[in-house]
C-alpha cells in the first residue's frame, strides 16, 4: 500500500473518530475538540499540501464570507479599543474560539472532498447517533442509578421532573446545557430514523430502531418545547419523503411504527410526561395571555419575546456595525435596566440577533448565509435531500430559541453538519437513492 493510500486511509478512520466524538463528548469539551482537528489539520497540511491548497480554492467563497467576518470583528475591535471612552468594559476571549470554529471547522469538512462516499457518510451518522445516545444513557444512569430498573415508574417521573437533570455544570469535567444536549438528541433521533430506511440488513435496521425509541424518549425528558417542535418538524418532513418516494410496503410499515410510539410513550413514561407537559402547556397558555397585556416575565414563551422586543429597542445601537466585544456587557445591561423584567436572562436567545449584535449586518449576513448556502446548491443542482432539509429545519427552529450558535458545546457541531450539507449535499442525496452497495 503507497504512503498516499495510508494517508486516505488514516483520514477515512479519524474523520468516523471525529463522528463518535461528536456526538459524545463534543457537547462536554467542545474547545478541546478544536485543538484536536487543529492538530491534525497541520498534520495533513504537511504531508499532503497540495491537495489541501486545491480544497481551499474550492471552497474559497464559502470560507471567505467566514473570513470577512472574522477581518471585520478585528478591526471592530481595533477601533473601539482605541476610544478613550468606552461605553462598557469589553469581553476578550472570542478570537481563537470564533477563529477555530468558523475557520478551522470549514477547512476540515472540505479536506474530506477527494474520498467522502455515500458507504462511509452512512458510518459516519450511525457513529454520530451512537456516541449521543452513550452519553446520554450516561446521563440517565447518572441521575437515576438502579433505579432504573427496581423503580421504573419514580425514576421516570424523576427525569421529567427535572428535565434530565436541567443545566449539568462541571459533568464529567466539563459542561452539559439543556438545549445543546436537545438539539443532539433531535438531531440524531432523525437521523436513526432515517437510517432504518436506508440499511439493508435486518440486524442494523432493528438497531436502529431501537436507537430511534431511545433518543425520541430521551427528547421527551427534557421537555423542551422548541427541542420537540423542531423534532416533529423534521420528522414530519422525513416522512412526506419517505411516503412520497417509498413502496406500499414501506409506507404500512411507517404507519404501523408511528402507531405504536404512542403506547410505547404510553405504558412506559405516561405518568412523568402527562404531569410535567400539563404544566408546561399551562404555561404557554399563560404567558401567551401575558404577551397580549404587554407582560413577557415568566420561562418560556414570553420572555423570549421580550428579548426579542428589548433587541430592537436598541436597535439603533448596533443595527449596521455591530457592538463587537462589548455585545456581552451592552446585552447584560439592556437586559438589567428592561422595564419588562428580564433581569435573569444574560442573553438574547436567538443565534441570529445574537450575532447581528455582535457583527452588525455583516455578522447576521454570515449566519443567514451558513443556513442558507445548503439550501441554494441544493436547489441549483437539483438534488434534494430531504435529510438535510430535516435536519436543517431542526438547528433553525432552536436557533432562534437559544444562542446555540455561540456556545462552545453546539457551536462546532452545527458548523461542522452545516458545511456536510452545503460541500457535500450530493452525496447525501446519493444516500437517499438507496443504493444497496451503499449501505451498511
Amino acid at each position: 500500500m503507497s504512503v498516499m493510500n495510508l494517508v486516505v486511509k488514516f483520514q477515512q478512520y479519524f474523520f468516523l473518530l471525529v463522528a463518535f466524538l461528536l456526538g459524545s463528548l463534543a457537547p462536554l469539551y467542545g474547545n478541546v475538540f478544536n485543538f484536536v482537528l487543529l492538530v491534525f489539520m497541520m498534520v495533513l497540511f504537511g504531508i499532503n499540501r497540495k491537495e489541501m491548497l486545491q480544497n481551499l480554492r474550492h471552497a474559497r467563497g464559502y470560507i471567505g464570507i467566514n473570513v470577512a467576518f472574522l477581518i471585520y470583528f478585528s478591526l471592530h475591535t481595533l477601533v473601539v479599543l482605541l476610544k478613550e471612552e468606552p461605553i462598557t468594559p469589553p469581553s476578550f476571549g472570542t478570537f481563537e474560539v470564533l477563529l477555530l470554529n468558523f475557520i478551522l471547522v470549514p477547512i476540515y469538512v472540505v479536506s474530506l472532498k477527494e474520498w467522502l462516499t455515500p458507504r462511509l457518510l452512512i458510518c459516519f451518522l450511525f457513529l454520530f447517533c451512537t456516541g449521543c445516545l452513550l452519553l446520554n444513557m450516561y446521563v440517565i444512569f447518572d441521575l437515576v442509578g438502579i433505579s432504573l430498573f427496581t423503580d421504573t415508574s419514580c425514576a421516570i417521573n424523576f427525569l421529567y421532573t427535572n428535565r434530565l437533570g436541567g443545566n449539568k455544570l462541571g459533568f464529567l469535567g466539563g459542561n452539559l446545557y439543556l438545549e445543546p444536549q436537545t438539539l443532539y438528541i433531535a438531531l440524531t433521533a432523525l437521523i436513526s430514523y432515517f437510517l432504518i430506511f436506508t440499511c439493508r440488513y435486518k440486524g442494523v435496521k432493528v438497531l436502529l430502531g431501537v436507537m430511534f425509541l431511545l433518543l425520541t424518549i430521551f427528547l421527551s425528558f427534557t421537555v423542551t418545547k422548541a427541542g420537540i417542535l423542531a423534532f416533529i418538524l423534521g420528522f414530519g418532513i422525513m416522512n412526506f419523503y419517505l411516503f412520497k418516494h417509498s413502496s406500499f410496503r414501506v409506507r404500512s410499515a411507517i404507519l404501523i411504527g408511528i402507531v405504536l410510539l404512542v403506547p410505547v410513550f404510553g405504558i412506559f413514561v405516561f405518568d412523568g410526561l402527562k404531569g410535567k407537559y400539563e404544566e408546561r402547556a399551562e404555561e404557554v397558555v399563560r404567558e401567551i395571555e401575558n404577551v397580549k397585556r404587554g407582560i413577557y416575565e415568566g420561562g418560556t414563551i414570553a420572555p423570549r419575546i421580550g428579548l426579542i422586543r428589548e433587541s430592537f429597542m436598541h436597535v439603533d445601537e448596533f443595527g449596521v456595525w455591530g457592538l463587537g466585544i462589548y455585545a456581552k456587557h451592552r446585552v447584560n445591561n439592556w437586559l438589567q435596566s428592561s422595564e419588562d423584567g428580564l433581569g435573569a436572562f444574560t442573553n438574547v436567545h436567538n443565534s441570529f440577533i445574537h450575532y447581528w449584535i455582535q457583527g452588525g449586518i455583516l455578522g447576521l449576513a454570515m449566519i443567514v448565509f451558513l443556513f442558507c448556502a445548503p439550501f441554494y446548491r441544493m436547489f441549483r443542482t437539483r438534488r434534494i435531500s430531504w435529510l438535510i432539509c430535516a435536519l436543517l429545519v431542526v438547528m433553525f427552529v432552536m436557533n432562534n430559541t437559544c444562542i446555540l450558535l455561540a456556545l462552545n458545546n453546539s457551536r462546532l457541531m452545527i458548523l461542522f453538519l452545516l458545511g456536510m450539507f452545503y460541500f457535500y449535499g450530493d452525496v447525501f442525496w446519493q444516500l437517499e437513492r438507496g443504493d444497496s452497495s451503499m449501505c451498511l
